[in-house]
């Protein structure tokens, strides 16, 4: 297993650094991954040893047990054989980075350098999170929680020094882990303060069994004080990776990725997620007799819960959601891929939820009209109840969306976008599907009960479900293929700009690269220049320019003096 596990590791760096140098020295990849992993688990091993035996100081200090014998003599060892280790490792490598400037660089090292910085980091953060609720609410101070952060802060300031620079991904995927934390801690806030309101301007719902007293303020506080601790620590976090890190980096696809998956689309999950809570627990209370026995006060106390989740939803949606322009502002070419598939990803999330609501709906007319056998439950109430949720949280959505798409539609620039295709080709697709598959198995129900000779009720009632797909797919289907005829027909092929590479050769062209990527129809494809560090274009706009001016594939070989040859060259 760990073999493979380093083969498939191996194959995705080899598949990274190919898009910027395009050659790599596996052998010496493979050497790298090995000797840097087992300097990270030297530092591992250590840092633990040095955690164990700062816990035991801080634990004599407070007069308290620092552990048996045993214990102490596990982290001595730690700290000498692997402590050791690590110094004798750290001065060889000291001495190839020396002799060998390049090796900074290497993908080993920046691998190395990511995965050290997040380990560190959440050893700080649970650190943080101790001492925090240690200090506001009276947690019990845990010895190795602050020990591990006071360690893992030494390791981390220290590796900071080193040469070299960790990849850009590991600050996104701290940022992520940290915005998750956040976001949850937030929620639970918000919801003890929102309880605690609701509790204050609503009756007692259940006489006798306690009610609202002076000590309600009292023991929200305490509930609100609580989730600070883990607030602040993965605040810290999220300021440290994507504040001041993260959000300030050039513009790429891992950043578009992050922006777009995990804060726009993670933020809008939750905002339909939490609406169709709200709406669910008003109309179950309206639809649904059962719902009423507890009285309206103790049916409609969840609604704090999709409350919170509510406001943080729409507050990361709405922040990740201005992200999206920020990062189009650095391109020229205004609306790009990027802004095209955060519509496209909003449109999809509300669609899907307004075609099942449309499906529970017409189920639930059809339950009324079609036979049923004796043993099946008449009951629709639950059912219209979540069927009318779901399509007042995601038609809205969908509306809101591809207003915003269709306002753009027409143009070269929106019809033969990627995004824009695969968007119609899969909703247009998914939805035919359905409608194909709930014929056949309705065709397949009638054959099966003519041949069999038992065509009754039972197998006639079945049909409701596939009927209820058809239903509510049908009508996409052939919505969403007339969209994509009419573009057909408005920016046919033969029209649409081709695909063409363009190959920059050269040192630090990252701006540049970013704003050919904003080129309709180029695809960028980098090279390293070998032995002129020096190779930086001395006028991007002019180069810019020269590949605006043809549709031939280019070579950009940028030389050691700024000068730029633009030859064209065949596909």
């Amino acid at each position: 297993m760990s073999l493979i596990l380093l083969v498939a590791l191996v194959v995705v760096i080899v598949l990274y650094r190919r898009r910027d140098t395009g050659r790599v020295d596996v052998g010496a990849m493979v050497r790298r991954l090995l000797e840097y992993g087992f300097l990270a688990g030297l530092v591992l091993a250590t840092s633990l040893g040095g955690t164990g035996l700062l816990a035991r100081l801080f634990d004599r200090m407070g007069g308290r047990s620092s552990g048996d014998p045993e214990e102490l003599a596990l982290w001595l060892s730690l700290v000498v054989v692997a402590g050791g280790a690590l110094a004798g490792l750290a001065a060889w490598l000291r001495r190839r980075f020396r002799t060998s400037p390049t090796e900074s660089d290497a993908a080993g090292w920046a691998l190395y350098l990511g995965v050290v910085d997040l380990a560190a980091a959440g050893f700080v953060v649970a650190g943080v999170v101790q001492a925090v609720g240690w200090a506001v609410d009276g947690w019990r101070l845990d010895a190795w929680m602050v020990a591990g952060a006071i360690v893992w802060t030494v390791v981390a300031v220290v590796h900071h020094r080193l040469p070299g620079r960790r990849p850009g991904i590991f600050d996104l995927v701290g940022s992520a882990a940290a915005l998750v934390g956040v976001a949850v801690s937030l929620a639970v806030v918000l919801e003890h303060l929102l309880d605690w309101a609701y509790d204050g301007t609503t009756p007692e719902p259940f006489p006798g069994l306690g009610g609202h007293g002076a000590d309600d303020w009292s023991d929200t506080a305490d509930d609100v004080t609580g989730a600070l601790a883990p607030l602040v620590g993965f605040a810290g976090a999220w300021l440290r990776y994507w504040w001041w890190s993260a959000r300030r980096a050039p513009r790429s696809p891992e950043r578009d990725g992050y922006v777009l998956v995990v804060g726009v689309l993670g933020g809008l999950a939750a905002t339909v997620v939490a609406a169709s809570g709200l709406f669910h627990t008003a109309l179950s209370w309206v639809l649904v007799d059962s719902a009423r026995d507890g009285g309206a006060v103790a049916h409609f106390d969840v609604a704090t819960v999709f409350g919170a989740l509510l406001l943080v939803g729409l507050a990361a949606w709405a922040y990740h959601r201005s992200e999206v322009p920020h990062a189009v502002d650095r391109q020229a070419g205004g609306r790009d891929e990027v802004s095209r598939l955060y519509d496209h990803l909003e449109a999809g999330v509300g669609l899907a939820a307004a075609t099942l609501g449309v499906g529970l709906l017409l189920g639930t007319l059809l339950h009324l009209v079609l036979p049923a056998p004796d043993d099946w439950d008449g009951g629709v109430a639950e059912v219209l109840a979540v069927a009318l949720t779901v399509l007042l949280a995601g038609g809205p959505v969908w509306a809101r969306a591809w207003r915003r798409i269709q306002a753009h539609a027409g143009t070269v620039a929106e019809e033969s976008s990627a995004v824009r295709r695969i968007h119609l080709f899969t909703v247009f697709g998914a939805t035919a599907l359905c409608v194909l598959v709930s014929l056949g198995t309705m065709v397949y129900l009638v054959l099966f009960g003519l041949l069999d000779g038992n065509l009754d009720v039972e197998k006639v009632a079945v049909f409701r479900f596939p009927l209820a797909t058809i239903g509510a797919t049908a009508g996409v289907a052939a919505y969403h293929g007339r969209v994509l005829r009419a573009g057909l027909r408005a920016v046919p092929p033969s029209v649409r700009p081709t695909l063409r590479t363009v190959t920059v050769v050269g040192a630090d062209l990252s701006d540049l690269v970013e704003r050919l990527n904003g080129l309709a129809g180029v695809r960028v494809v980098r090279r390293l220049r070998l032995g002129t560090p020096g190779a930086v274009p001395a006028d991007p706009d002019a180069v810019v320019a020269a590949v605006e001016a043809t549709a031939d594939d280019l070579l950009v070989v940028v030389a050691e003096d700024g000068s730029v040859d633009v030859v064209p060259v065949a596909p």
